[in-house]
């Protein structure tokens, strides 16, 4: 695809080829069009090289630095400022949320890092000073590198003022593949974040083989709201499009959780090709999309609607493509895709122009771990599948044996290609363990996914996190499917979030917890909601559901990229942190319970 060696080569190159050229626009509102802001590569490229002489003169090669700027044009001069001066960028959400768990996580991020500074917008460094010293922090530089005049923070704690250099004092540095292009860190979903180290040459091939899978070109616009610093706004909105030189239209991830219809007006007003997002994103627009809303849409040039980052369900792609079809959608439009940090961004993902594939599987024996037809009046279980398996190398493997499994076989995905990363961050036996996987035939350089999927006719179908399957009485039970028989059984769980998972009593018991979202909240309402739970899960899945928690909206955190925490909800759980409206429990878990609190768990 291109003969430069390193992201900041290919962009040094773009600018002077077609320096004129829109690279991105930033949408803050995408209902009005005067709103947006523009950046060509030229001018991206000068703001890059800006920065980069401003840290150059105050940090050394290779040095991490946090970048903590919103989703925005500041954002986007950082990063690539970073990457010229030769260090390395560790995009990161600013400690700014609702809970403190997100400014402990980014004080955990900076230690494991060892970050020298970190980068922000001006009206942040206050904030991102008292986060600094809270945490014990004195060696972290904090820089607003945005416009001039910018504010500095010195390691002292006082502000300085600060011009950006000219672009002229830029010092190019060394063209290797193998540097660092920056750290990705996990988003947390089953342990603790991890820094993936990407290299320049695993991001170049990232995007040759994801332009490959979308037919993504430089004439094709790419949008959409994802958070640049999770690996799917970052590479997917951000880096890939510079790469392949087209246009990047970008919006705040706010402005989509609060009116999920400026997404789809986003894609219409700029003809936007390419834009990915979550499932959980897709059942959203469903939701809250009104039939208004809708009239004023034509999404009939979006090619490639992604649905990634999650296990991705039938009866989401389904609805979807139902509802949006008056709107212009093609159902060919639906692309399932499959990818994670640890391989830049992609694994695999559907091809445009032909129909997302939902499989049905027999599921007594999609239990056992088997994918066969189901016999006719029989339980049925659907999968949908993450697209062919054709531009990495994928084994399933059975993770306890090393070997390597037949197609039809659940078992752990593991991976070998030119995207996947070199490893975690300071951790090199974690790194030997998840990068360096060898096949009980001895093939090595394998990466351990931790995810189950099958192949079946060359298709890969993800079904899991093998750390958060749920076996019950020799059964394999998977805790999204179980989440969206339930989110079904009551009106009042339609709009929340829920978590499955089991504990152990010692028998493993499936726990069912519940966002209950409505207006009035009775006890009577409550029990009624619960047992409507308790009747889904036994009819549409079989089985015995003993243990329902109904909690207040909120309460099922996510990660950065909308994955349900399961392991951390059921730690607070156990160790009674809940805020619960309504719970009926086994007379075993409430021991637990009652154990585990060292008091009444009623």
């Amino acid at each position: 695809m291109h003969e430069h060696k390193t992201f900041v080569e290919l962009m040094r190159a773009r600018a002077d080829e077609h320096g004129d050229r829109t690279a991105l626009i930033f949408s803050v509102d995408p209902l009005r069009a005067e709103a947006d802001e523009t950046l060509t590569y030229g001018e991206l490229d000068r703001a890059a090289r800006r920065v980069a002489a401003l840290l150059q003169d105050r940090f050394a090669v290779g040095d991490r630095l946090l970048v903590l700027h919103p989703s925005g044009p500041g954002f986007a001069r950082s990063l690539l400022g970073c990457m010229y001066a030769g260090m390395v960028p560790v995009p990161a959400p600013p400690p700014d949320g609702p809970q403190r768990r997100q400014a402990d996580r980014l004080a955990a991020i900076a230690r494991d890092a060892g970050a020298a500074g970190a980068l922000a917008d001006g009206a942040d460094l206050e904030a991102l000073a008292s986060w600094a010293k809270e945490h014990d922090l004195p060696g972290v530089t904090v820089l607003a590198p945005d416009s001039a005049g910018d504010r500095a923070e010195d390691r002292a704690g006082d502000f300085a003022e600060d011009e950006l250099p000219a672009a002229s004092r830029w010092r190019q540095p060394p063209a290797d593949p193998h540097a660092l292009a920056f750290l990705q860190y996990t988003s947390g979903s089953t342990a603790d974040p991890k820094g993936v180290m990407v290299d320049h040459a695993n991001l170049l091939a990232n995007a040759e083989i994801l332009a490959a899978i979308a037919g993504m070109s430089a004439d094709r616009p790419v949008g959409g709201w994802l958070p640049l610093y999770h690996d799917f706004g970052l590479i997917g909105l951000l880096l890939t499009p510079l790469i392949l030189g087209g246009r990047s239209v970008l919006m705040p991830p706010t402005a989509f959780l609060k009116r999920p219809h400026t997404w789809l007006t986003l894609i219409d007003r700029h003809g936007i090709d390419f834009s990915p997002a979550p499932n959980f994103a897709y059942d959203l627009c469903v939701q809250r999309i009104t039939d208004e809303e809708l009239a004023r849409l034509d999404l009939s040039r979006w090619r490639c609607a992604v649905n990634g980052a999650e296990p991705v369900q039938a009866a989401t792609v389904e609805a979807f493509t139902r509802r949006f079809a008056a709107a212009g959608l093609r159902p060919e439009a639906m692309l399932p895709g499959y990818g994670m940090a640890e391989t830049t961004l992609v694994v695999s993902g559907d091809r445009p122009a032909r129909r997302a594939v939902i499989t049905e599987a027999d599921a007594a024996a999609f239990e056992r771990g088997e994918l066969l037809p189901p016999a006719p009046g029989t339980p049925a279980h659907r999968i949908v599948s993450s697209g062919p398996a054709e531009y990495l190398d994928v084994r399933i493997i059975d993770a306890d044996a090393g070997r390597v499994l037949p197609d039809g076989r659940v078992g752990e995905i593991w991976l070998r290609g030119p995207n996947v990363a070199r490893g975690y961050w300071g951790q090199p036996e974690e790194t030997r363990r998840v990068f360096g996987a060898v096949t009980a035939d001895g093939e090595s350089g394998f990466l351990r996914t931790g995810d189950l999927g099958i192949l079946h006719e060359g298709e890969l179908y993800v079904t899991g996190r093998s750390k958060e399957l749920i076996i019950v009485r020799g059964r394999n039970l998977y805790p999204q499917d179980l989440e969206a028989a339930s989110r079904e059984a009551h009106p009042a769980l339609e709009g929340g979030v829920g978590a499955a998972f089991s504990v152990p009593v010692p028998e493993e018991e499936v726990v069912v917890v519940r966002e209950y979202r409505a207006r009035q909240v009775t006890p009577d309402e409550l029990a009624r909601a619960a047992a409507s739970v308790r009747d889904r899960l036994v009819r549409d899945v079989g089985v015995p559901a003993h243990n329902i928690v109904l909690v207040p909206p909120g309460t099922v955190a996510r990660t950065t990229s909308g994955k349900i925490q399961r392991r951390l909800l059921r730690r607070r759980f156990l160790g009674g942190e809940l805020e619960i409206l309504h719970a009926e429990l086994s007379p075993a878990v409430r021991a637990r319970l009652v154990d585990t609190a060292g008091g009444d768990a009623s």
